[in-house]
């Protein structure tokens, strides 16, 4: 609404001056506020037209440029003498700043201070018009600052009663005519015109996740996340894992200033081919949202090794492993045990073929058919196998290896041989599910399951169970094993397990087993 009554409460002002620049001087949630108010025609309902003011120095000749590009439209809530409150749509709010340049859609032409409606004033001698010229008493301003401070905080319809008041005090006031005006104006206004404000919809939150799409091994990978609108997050976690490994494993990021996250990965992070990611963040109502892919989409990360690089080329490639198992089927009586010791050297290829593994053995043990078992008198079957073997471990994938192994030795008999064919789904030194089936020459066969995990910090653990006829190839058995490790130093690990394992319910024994890694 147009309020001619802005220019009498200024007593002295001349005619509307044309339209001017205007600025966007504070956002506040869902409103904005600019420097248009009554006295440059701003009215609520009006639209404005947002700029974004470019200046920029020519390389060249090193003039100044100044071009303004359009943002979009917004809509006068409310209009003060000098300031109005702005309502943008939620992409325009999200986009704007403080310093964009303002400027009505229709900007009304200039015109006159309006005067009193009706017959023409008579002429009068010059001294009367000098005292009608000298301008309201100072009563009269007092009283007229008084009821424009009252209307201002007033909806249209209490603003006419005020100024409906004013005249009742000041009837033959020199502003009567564009106060009478100004009330028909307000009168005629909306009910809800000036109250009812436009709900504005929650910004969305805008973020980004930064994060190289390839790194080499033993490099630090850096992901790190920044809040471009909306409301911050008050957490943000990066999941990782290596690529085709099952599980995830998850690093919180740190907050900096100006709704900035980052996150540094773990060392071991840096493994070739690959790492997948995804980031979620916690927004302040503790939902969470996904920032950067998903976890049946994660992005990725290449992994390479530096060209040159002899100790990344070498880096944990060998390793050399002994070990002893004693096993008992019958609570100590010494006829169905066995015990076996084996030594391996391993190297890694990194190729296909991604490990070849040597060594030697020797099984030592007695066995009787579990009928016979609890009869003293009848001597347990001594077998023995010495032996050495080699096994190939080729990967199909990341986390999908093939081991096959073959074994040649002398028993009682003379020469033998046996085979072993396992697959193994997971990483090799970090979670794994290994399965396992054996045949061995004059001893039996054997088939296993194991789970190994790697949660614990340099206590690698292992759950096994194993499903066999040894030491002689007579009655099953099951064993139940459970193996724990400790990383001493970089390069030494010591292991132990203990087992438990029965042919029924009456013949069942404990097993132990030690042994030692050595690796670079």
């Amino acid at each position: 609404m147009k309020l001619p009554l802005l220019l009498l409460l200024l007593l002295s002002a001349p005619a509307l001056a044309a339209p001017r620049a205007a600025f966007v001087l504070r956002i506040e949630g869902s409103d904005a506020f600019v420097d248009l108010g009554r006295a440059d025609t701003a009215q609520p309902g009006e639209r404005l037209r947002v700029y974004r003011v470019i200046e920029a120095r020519h390389p060249s000749t090193g003039k100044v440029l100044r071009d303004r590009f359009l943002l979009g439209e917004a809509t006068v809530l409310e209009a003060g003498e000098t300031l109005s409150r702005i309502a943008a749509p939620d992409e325009l709010l999200a986009r704007m700043e403080v310093g964009d340049e303002v400027e009505q859609v229709n900007a009304p032409a200039p015109r006159e201070r309006p005067t009193t409606p009706g017959a023409a004033t008579p002429a009068q001698p010059p001294a009367a018009s000098a005292t009608a010229s000298s301008g309201p008493s100072d009563a009269e301003r007092t009283a007229l600052r008084t009821a424009w401070n009252t209307a201002l905080k007033l909806p249209p319809a209490e603003r006419a009663k005020v100024w409906e008041g004013f005249l009742a005090n000041w009837p033959q006031s020199d502003l009567a005519g564009p106060i009478r005006t100004e009330i028909s104006l307000l009168r005629e206004a909306p009910v809800a015109s000036s109250t009812t404000k436009v709900p504005a919809s929650p910004v969305p939150p805008v973020l980004k996740v930064s994060a190289p799409t390839s790194a080499l091994t033993d490099e630090l990978i850096t992901v790190s996340l920044s809040s471009l609108a909306g409301p911050t997050p008050r957490a943000v976690m990066v999941h990782w894992r290596e690529r085709g490994s099952p599980t995830y494993r998850t690093v919180h990021m740190v907050a900096e200033p100006h709704g900035h996250f980052r996150a540094t990965l773990p060392k071991e992070a840096s493994v070739e081919p690959a790492i997948e990611y995804y980031v979620e963040a916690v927004e302040p109502s503790g939902a969470t949202l996904a920032a950067g892919g998903l976890p049946s989409r994660p992005q990725h990360i290449t992994i390479r090794r530096p060209p040159r690089d002899e100790s990344i080329e070498y880096r944990n490639r060998s390793r050399v492993r002994v070990s002893n198992e004693y096993v008992d089927f019958n609570r100590f009586k010494g006829n169905d045990v066995y015990n076996l010791f084996e030594a391996d050297f391993l190297y890694r290829v990194y190729t296909t073929v991604h490990a070849v593994r040597v060594g030697f053995g020797n099984y030592r043990g007695t066995g009787t058919p579990r009928a016979q078992l609890d009869d003293p008198s009848i001597p347990g079957e001594e077998v023995g196998y010495t032996y050495g073997f080699s096994e190939l471990e080729v990967r199909m994938h990341p986390s999908l290896a093939l081991l096959v192994k073959g074994t040649a030795g002398v028993t009682r008999d003379g020469l033998k041989g046996g085979f072993d064919l396992g697959l193994r789904i997971g990483s090799e030194t970090g979670t794994s599910l290994l399965i396992r089936g054996a045949t061995i020459a004059d001893i039996g066969a054997r088939g296993s399951l194991a789970l190994s995990w790697d949660a614990v910090k340099n206590w690698p653990m292992s759950a096994e169970v194993v499903v066999t006829n040894e030491p002689i190839g007579e009655d099953l058995g099951v064993r139940l094993i459970y193996t724990v490790g400790r990383s001493i130093t970089p390069w030494l690990d010591v292991t132990g397990r203990v087992s438990y394992q029965l042919r029924d319910i009456n013949h069942s024994g404990l097993g132990f087993g030690l042994g030692t890694t050595f690796h670079w």
